[in-house]
């Protein structure tokens, strides 16, 4: 059996091996975003995908004014109290690269592993 073929016989535990450190390295608020990560294969790749504000997680935002789509106001708590207002100005978020940590950490070891496993 050539590398080819083991490695192609490799990926699909590679990608289960991935999503698991992704989900341990996932920050958790209502954990709607660990629950939502997948890591696939398609060809020779692997493919992550999670909620859409994954990437806001991973890589930031900047600054920025948040606006009631559907309604007059938005509706919030702050404390005790609930709070309307027509806008609300969110000073952004720092990065918390999780994605980033876990392939610069744990990907080549994963890979490593699961093309010895099935040599």
């Amino acid at each position: 059996m050539g590398i080819k073929e083991i490695l192609e016989k490799a990926l699909p535990d590679i990608a289960r091996r991935f999503r698991n450190e992704l989900v341990l390295k996932c920050p958790v608020d209502t954990g709607r975003l660990r629950a939502s990560i997948k890591v696939k294969v398609e060809g020779n790749s692997l493919i992550i995908w999670m909620v859409n504000y994954g990437k806001y997680i991973e890589f930031g935002s900047p600054p920025h004014v948040i606006k009631p789509k559907d309604k007059k106001a938005l509706k919030f708590k702050s404390g005790n109290d609930v709070v309307f207002s027509k806008e609300v100005r969110h000073p952004g978020s720092r990065p918390n690269p999780f994605i980033r940590t876990a392939i610069n950490t744990k990907l080549k070891e994963i890979i490593i592993q699961e093309i010895n496993n099935n040599i």
